[in-house]
């Protein structure tokens, strides 16, 4: 907590699911401008997923969160068909701003292969 992070005891010990939908309430709220208001679908966000799984080691999860000129973005086509560049991460905020540094801990996970 001394360093910034928050822990946030109302997110531990839940699912994935839980956990991504608050990141979508996040997302939500840092791109309301680009979003025009217009929250994300369930496509819309599974599309933000289907972008993080391309991520195939931490170098290239640095690169999509360094992005260009510190601001992390993936691609995204909204569902009436236009196109923009949603924001993930603000490098250059890591010390406030849009950027968010919370800790959870006993993550259930459900859905894992057996």
């Amino acid at each position: 907590k001394s360093e910034g992070w928050e822990y946030l005891t109302d997110y531990s010990g839940v699912t994935v699911d839980r956990l991504y939908d608050h990141w979508r309430d996040i997302l939500n709220a840092n791109n309301r401008k680009r979003l025009e208001d217009t929250p994300l679908s369930d496509n819309e966000f599974e599309q933000v997923k289907l972008e993080l799984t391309k991520n195939k080691t931490p170098y290239d999860a640095q690169l999509m969160l360094a992005g260009a000129g510190g601001v992390g973005t993936v691609p995204l086509n909204r569902d009436d068909g236009t196109q923009l560049e949603l924001e993930i991460f603000y490098g250059d905020e890591v010390a406030g701003g849009h950027s968010r540094y919370e800790v959870v801990n006993q993550i259930t996970f459900t859905d894992l292969a057996t």
